[in-house]
């Protein structure tokens, strides 16, 4: 007589427990991947937080250099629009107002020479202005003091006094800047366009 196992042993055990193998397997196929994933992307999100750290000093600079490039812009518009005046209106009343500051405070001008050079770089023209002045300390300082309220842009440069008797000699020497048209930039630079 031969003895058979009964039917859920032949047929459904080894069924249930190929089936218990593959759902394993496709719960592990699914889930070690997805964890890794997971593991790997907290990784990956805490690298990029340690460098948004270690790059927020670098960023906060960038910003301050961007807002002082744009206050320098802002600056340099306005003294090209206020300072600067342009050859044909102001270069003639600014030599002249300049005279007017030293006859003021009862100077003697000289002869005034003056020179003009391009700044490098800028759309502006250099004018330099020497003047001798004769007449007492106060005078002069008087005359110092003048240029300082003008409304004209002017520098003083140089200054050098030499005393006699009775009075002083004083050599000043004055910038103004000019802002040159493209043309004229371009014809003084000796380039052609």
């Amino acid at each position: 007589m031969s003895h058979q196992r009964p039917f859920w042993r032949r047929w459904l055990l080894p069924a249930c427990l190929a089936l218990l193998g593959l759902n394993l397997a496709g719960a592990v196929a699914w889930t070690v991947p997805r964890g890794l994933r997971q593991r790997n992307a907290g990784a990956r999100l805490e690298a990029a937080r340690a460098e948004a750290r270690r790059q927020r000093p670098a960023t906060l600079a960038l910003r301050e250099r961007a807002a002082a490039i744009r206050a320098n812009t802002s600056d340099v518009e306005r003294f090209y629009a206020r300072f600067a005046g342009s050859e044909r209106a102001d270069l003639i009343p600014t030599l002249e107002a300049v005279e007017t500051m030293a006859r003021s405070p009862g100077l003697k001008p000289g002869a005034r020479t003056f020179s003009r050079e391009p700044v490098k770089g800028t759309p502006l023209e250099r004018v330099a202005i020497t003047l001798p002045l004769a007449g007492s300390y106060d005078q002069l300082v008087g005359f110092l003091r003048e240029v300082e309220r003008s409304p004209r842009f002017l520098t003083v440069d140089g200054v050098s006094l030499r005393g006699e008797q009775g009075s002083a000699r004083l050599q000043v020497e004055l910038s103004t800047y000019l802002k040159l048209a493209p043309g004229e930039l371009a014809a003084r630079s000796g380039r052609v366009r």
